[in-house]
């Protein structure tokens, strides 16, 4: 999300006040939902059981949970990409502190004042919230707003209020409860069956402050990713951090050669991928070579910078790679020499049924898409490679400790951190993969072999197909691929 923002004469506020109810920590159970879904990605049979907050998922995107903001309810995505609240709607007892604000996106946009009002979050009671109340918005809709969760050195309330009273919420209830170990988690389900969109439409996931789920105590003995400081700048900070040389491995096995793109980066090697956790993103966001390396490899594998080609219903959809549906493709993630593989369904989507070429047959695409080229290696986006969101993290458990990241730390605190652990199985992945894509009769020959192939194009140009965050494609006519993908903090230069 991109603030556009023109920085007012220095606002004194008081400051906010965090008040508790012996809460020290915070289980969330989010539920995900998907309105109008395109295909298929897991079902509803697993739950955490802890029986805490629900948090709803749009189009197989977003993740929402309820806020109560001046004794409202208001259902707001989860976004570890971006840092401020915002809500729509009527606020009572909000208190307008005249400050205009806009959140600019790669399609709309959202304005207004910021405002403070009494803000609950399962347990946890913050006076004096700042945020932004959405008076104009343009082309986002399904969402009452957005609750930020990345760091708050990014903040663009912050910013414009000059002062500690603008802090996000986390960044209030870290300072103000020192009970509450500074970091959260996010986990979801993984349940893969069948794709077909008349499936149960609601997914569990989690998203813990202060706590870790459940029987998943070991990623706190994890390896500890660096949380970097983004180089451009704090107005672009993400959850960034290195992939290890080469740490990707392809369909065939072999590690594929990575180069970051960025210029003269004061982290890493050249060789190592700087990349960025975002749960705002549904399709994984990679190099273009890479992407080609992946699909490239996989017997039958077909490119089209237009997708139009395939059939006219997908038109609009740029720099595809077509793919058999029957073809299980395996690809790997390596973090600090450890090895996070990615479910096959997550690395292909199959299509509405609707949606078939002349011949009749089903499409699959790629999943894991080509990054815009203006994004990868522009310091007005963050010193970024690549972006990791729902596709990856499906496959993960993941741990953002804040560190220093909160506003106002102590010297003595230590560097903000990432921790990763796998919750895959692969002889688990292949039987979700032979259940949802071979009706449950398993077939070798649909997985890979280790095998190149020669693939077919209609085209060599290099569009991206990334979308904006919380809003539809421009296309009307494109029932496939709605995609709320961008929602990572771009830079002010946006």
């Amino acid at each position: 999300m991109a603030a556009k923002i023109a920085f007012p004469l220095s606002l004194i506020l008081s400051v906010a006040i965090l008040s508790f109810s012996s809460v020290n920590a915070v289980q969330l159970d989010l539920i995900g939902r998907r309105k109008n879904p395109v295909f298929r990605k897991r079902d509803e049979s697993g739950t955490f059981g802890n029986g805490s907050l629900a948090v709803r998922n749009e189009q197989d995107i977003r993740y929402s949970c309820n806020v109560t903001l001046g004794g409202r309810d208001f259902e707001v995505d989860i976004d570890t990409g971006s840092v401020d609240l915002w809500v729509s709607g009527d606020v009572p007892g909000t208190k307008d502190l005249g400050v205009p604000m806009s959140i600019g996106f790669a399609k709309g946009n959202v304005t207004g004042n910021i405002n403070t009002a009494q803000l609950e979050f399962d347990g946890f009671t913050i006076q004096n919230q700042a945020y932004l109340k959405a008076e104009t918005i343009q082309d986002i809709s399904d969402t009452d707003g957005v609750l930020g969760l990345g760091p708050s050195s990014a903040s663009s309330i912050r910013t414009l209020l000059n002062s500690s009273s603008g802090d996000p919420p986390l960044d209030q209830i870290f300072k103000q409860n020192m009970n509450t170990p500074n970091f959260m988690t996010f986990l979801l389900s993984r349940n893969g069956t069948a794709e077909d969109s008349s499936a149960v439409e609601r997914y569990p996931a989690q998203l813990t402050i202060g706590v870790v789920a459940s029987g998943l105590e070991a990623i706190l003995n994890a390896p500890k990713l660096p949380a970097l400081t983004d180089q451009s700048g704090p107005f672009v900070q993400h959850w960034l951090t290195l992939l290890d040389a080469d740490g990707i491995i392809g369909p065939d096995g072999q590690k594929i050669q990575t180069q970051t793109a960025i210029r003269n980066p004061t982290a890493g090697t050249p060789d190592q991928l700087h990349v960025v956790f975002d749960s705002g993103f549904t399709i994984p966001q990679l190099p273009g070579s890479i992407v080609d390396k992946i699909y490239g490899t996989i017997p039958g594998a077909q490119f089209f910078s237009d997708a139009a080609t395939i059939t006219p219903g997908l038109e609009g959809l740029e720099n595809v790679w077509r793919i058999p549906c029957d073809y299980e493709v395996n690809v790997s993630f390596v973090f600090a020499g450890q090895e996070f593989p990615i479910s096959p369904l997550d690395l292909s989507a199959k299509l509405e049924v609707e949606e078939k070429d002349g011949s009749g047959e089903e499409i699959c695409i790629n999943f894991f898409q080509q990054i815009d080229a203006n994004v990868e290696g522009n310091p007005a986006f963050g010193t970024l490679d690549m972006i990791l969101g729902m596709g990856f993290l499906r496959n993960t458990y993941i741990l953002f400790n804040f560190g220093d990241f909160v506003d106002g730390s102590a010297d003595n605190v230590a560097d903000p951190y990432i921790q990763l652990l796998s919750v895959n199985d692969k002889s688990q992945n292949h039987a979700d993969f032979v259940n949802a894509r071979l009706n449950g009769k398993g077939d070798d020959s649909s997985t890979n072999s280790g095998s190149s192939a020669t693939t077919t194009s209609t085209d060599t140009s290099t569009t991206s197909i990334t979308d904006s965050a919380g809003l539809e494609r421009s296309s009307p006519e494109l029932s496939v691929l709605v995609i709320v993908a961008v929602v990572m903090l771009l830079g002010p230069g946006f």
